[in-house]
């Protein structure tokens, strides 16, 4: 394709994801963002290119800072057209930005038993006075009996993993932004659950029940990624580090803070989404 052409900038990305695509053929600029960049193939699947320091998604690539400025010039001015090559580089005119660096797994670990100490992850939460998308400030979530809503979904999702027909389409691209607020705390939810190895078989149900849905007609394409990356037990680094922060017992507010820094709320839902795993799921199972 063009391989073998010269190119006069050659950019090494820091870090990328082992799971992002590498399929040869045309890139299309999908959107771009203060700290992302984000790329779509033919098959309608993302490449997100990340500042340094902005963590790393599932689709992600890890570029500096002054790199990930000069490409976003570049898309800007819309000079021109990207292609992935056989081997995963990506090509823009004269750059060339190398898919060979360093690698990044994030699977989600499973573990034996969970540790997760309720009273503390309580007093925690309920310090954090950040709007989540749809329901208020996170603090005023973190009760034990949560809003009508999300008990729906709680049950819809425990129906699934014991294998019932149900329909959660409702619930699916609901609420504001670029991943809209249910499907952050879905995805929250849903690596909570995806850390304790005793869900593996329910899990496994819950992927089936959702098999038929198409997300990409249901909610925008950056989410649906998410939700589909996140059902095969691969999530955002944060996300990841967060779990094991909970099961250490070793939540902090500055953990909190990093979290809460991804996205407009998107950080909040998905912590909404991680207390209803841990109050509704894991210490209820």
């Amino acid at each position: 394709m063009l391989s073998n052409q010269n190119y006069l900038h050659k950019i090494r990305p820091l870090l990328v994801s082992a799971h992002a695509p590498t399929i040869e053929g045309a890139l299309s600029l999908f959107s771009l963002h203060q700290h992302t960049i984000n790329l779509i193939n033919t098959h309608q699947q993302l490449i997100t290119l990340h500042r340094y320091a902005s963590g790393i998604s599932p689709m992600g690539w890890v570029l500096k800072s002054e790199d990930f400025d000069y490409i976003k010039s570049v898309l800007l001015n819309n000079e021109f057209k990207i292609d992935q090559l056989l081997n995963g580089d990506l090509v823009c005119g004269d750059i060339l930005i190398m898919n060979h660096t360093h690698q990044c797994h994030l699977q989600i670990k499973r573990y034996e038993k969970l540790s997760f100490n309720k009273q503390s992850i309580v007093q925690l939460l309920q310090q954090v006075d950040y709007p989540t998308g749809l329901f208020g400030n996170l603090k005023d979530n973190i009760i034990d009996k949560s809003a009508p809503q999300l008990d729906l979904l709680c049950d819809k999702i425990k129906q699934l993993m014991d294998g019932q027909v149900v329909d959660i389409t409702p619930f699916i691209g609901l609420g504001p932004g670029l991943t809209p607020s249910m499907d952050d705390i879905l995805v929250g939810l849903l690596a909570i659950i995806s850390s304790d190895v005793r869900f593996v078989g329910k899990l496994s149900q819950l992927k089936h029940g959702l098999s038929a849905l198409s997300f990409n007609s249901l909610t925008t394409l950056i989410s649906a990624s998410f939700l589909n990356y996140a059902l095969e037990g691969k999530f955002s680094l944060l996300v990841l580090q967060m779990v094991k922060a909970l099961n250490q017992n070793r939540l902090d507010h500055s953990s909190i803070d990093k979290l809460l820094n991804y996205g407009h709320t998107s950080g909040a839902d998905l912590l909404l989404g991680m207390w209803l795993g841990i109050d509704r799921f894991i210490l209820e199972g």
